[in-house]
Parts: C-alpha cells; structure tokens; sequence
C-alpha cells in the first residue's frame, strides 16, 4: 500500500530503516533505495526516478536516518487519512502554515508551526518537538520539512520533482510542497511519531538554492493556508529575514556577497529587537573570521641557538 523511496548514502542507516519499517508500519510495503555514493544525483533526480517505479499508491520520501516510533501499525493511520481526505496533498512531520517572500526554510514563528517528531542534533541533543495548539490529529500548513514526505502517487505525477532548478540537496522539499500547496491541503501528521537523528545545513549551497527557490516562486508569494493580518504577515516575513541572517552568520565558509544580500535583505524588516540578537552573531561570525586570517597567516621562523663558541 506504500512505497518508501530513499537516497541512500550508508548500508547502516539504510539496513535500520527497512528494519524499522518492517517491525512498526502494519501495513504492505516496498522499500526502493538508490545508492548515491558513486552518482551524487540531487534528491529531486533519485525521488523521480524511483517514484516512476512505483508500485502502491501512496508514496513516502523519507531521509534514511528517520525512523517510526509509534502507534504500532501507524501505516494504516496514514493511509486511513489519505482515504477520508482526497483533497489532501503532502503529509509530513515538521510544516509551516505561513511562507513568506523573505528568504527563509520551512519554519516560521512558533504560532504558525506545525511539529511532531523527536529530532537529533545542534546543542540540545534529541528534543521532542510537539507543536499542536488546536490539538488535532492532522494540522493543515503549506510547506514541509524534507525529512519524510508522504504523496499519493498520481499527485506526484502532477507535481514532479524540479530537478533543473534544484539539482542538489536543499529546496527541494520546500519546492515540492509549495507545487502541492497551490492545488491541494499539505498536513502534518500528529497521530504518527517519527524520529530524525540529523539537522538540516544552512549553508552557501543552500543559499543559492533559496535564490532559486524565491526567483522561481516570486509571483505566488506569500502563500498561507491561514488568514493574516497585514501586522502578523509583517511579523512573519520579518521574523524570516531574521532567521535566514542569522544561520547564515553562524556558519563558516560563507561569501561576503551572500552575507551583504542577507543583511540588505533584512534592512527591509528590520526590528530592534532582532537588530539586538544580531550584533551577539555578527561579533562571533567577525572574530572566526579574524581567526582563520590569523591561523592562515606565516609565521617566522624561530632561528635555531647558535652553539656557544669554543674556548
């Protein structure tokens, strides 16, 4: 009744989630895995082409380091909800209802997430994240997290992967949940746990795929599955400026035009208190800086003692 597609970089990771899933989803599956050590395909490119092979009608990309933790059969929850609601499109762990025109992920501000899942990794080790106010057993919102997608089949049929615009490992899932947005109800699933043993990256890559993602999505954005005030969507779409400045600022390796786009790009939203958090990363971001200058900088070398003359 389902179909697991996954890019696989380790047996270990891989062999633990067809184990996971054989002990916990109650339900008939396939599991189809591509190894992409030797390819390095994006995601976009393997999850199309596993998809076209198919054989049930529900589909779920998912990252090989998730695993399932309950109810026990929590397959037929999913496919339960998939048969009483045809209009639904992307079910997923982690969404957000809100996303903005400022750059930014998945996320938004707390009120407008949508959680439920143990996640792994950053300083505070695994964390169960639970954000359900309405307390319902699936919430409606727009965009999700990557790290499990479920899709009917013939919705991925409509909405394919980008893989020209987003041929590596970022976007992606926000590209593909948006295409899904626009023409069904995306849901995060709240009745099914699952677990996520390894962060997402901020990184230049992803930078630029988020140029491509905003260029790509101008005309649409902001989409919302819920109504907003002119304040609240302000509040949203400074709060994503923000955030996007600020991962970027703590991560090595990122270009001086990048960052000078970030910042010029938050300018537009500014907010004291935001300007306030800032100045704690632009001093951390400002002082690696100074020391990788300083550890790539020669040294002179220290003559050796001159032996003492004889007498």
């Amino acid at each position: 009744m389902i179909t697991f597609i996954v890019c696989s970089i380790r047996e270990d990771h891989l062999s633990g989630l067809a184990e996971n899933l054989a002990a916990t989803a109650g339900v008939e599956f396939e599991l189809l895995a591509h190894d992409n050590r030797e390819t390095r395909w994006g995601l976009a490119r393997v999850y199309n082409r596993l998809a076209g092979r198919a054989r049930h009608p529900l589909l779920c990309f998912v990252h090989e380091d998730v695993r399932f933790l309950s109810p026990p059969g929590w397959g037929r929850e999913i496919t339960a909800f998939y048969s009483a609601h045809p209009e639904a499109g992307v079910v997923g762990f982690a969404g957000s209802q809100v996303k903005t025109r400022a750059d930014s992920g998945w996320g938004n501000l707390r009120p407008y997430n949508r959680q439920n899942l143990v996640q792994h990794g950053g300083s505070g080790g695994a964390r169960t994240i639970r954000l359900n106010p309405a307390r319902e057993p699936f919430s409606r919102v727009t965009v999700l997290d990557g790290l499990c997608h479920f899709v009917p089949k013939a919705v991925w049929e409509t909405h394919r992967f980008d893989e020209v615009t987003f041929p590596g490992f970022h976007l992606y899932d926000l590209d593909f949940s948006t295409q899904v947005a626009l023409d069904r109800s995306n849901f995060v699933c709240h009745t099914v746990l699952a677990e996520h043993f390894s962060p997402g990256s901020c990184n230049e890559a992803w930078g630029v795929a988020t140029d491509d993602y905003h260029l790509k999505w101008s005309a649409k954005l902001p989409i919302s599955c819920v109504p907003l005030t002119p304040d609240q969507l302000e509040r949203c779409e400074a709060y994503s400026a923000y955030r996007a400045l600020r991962e970027l600022l703590k991560k090595p390796g990122i270009s001086h035009g990048r960052l000078e786009q970030a910042w010029a790009d938050y300018r537009v939203h500014a907010r004291p208190g935001y300007d306030l958090r800032l100045v704690r990363h632009r001093l951390r971001a400002a002082w690696r800086r100074f020391r990788a200058r300083w550890a790539q900088e020669p040294r002179p070398r220290t003559p050796p003692p001159r032996a003492a003359p004889r007498t």
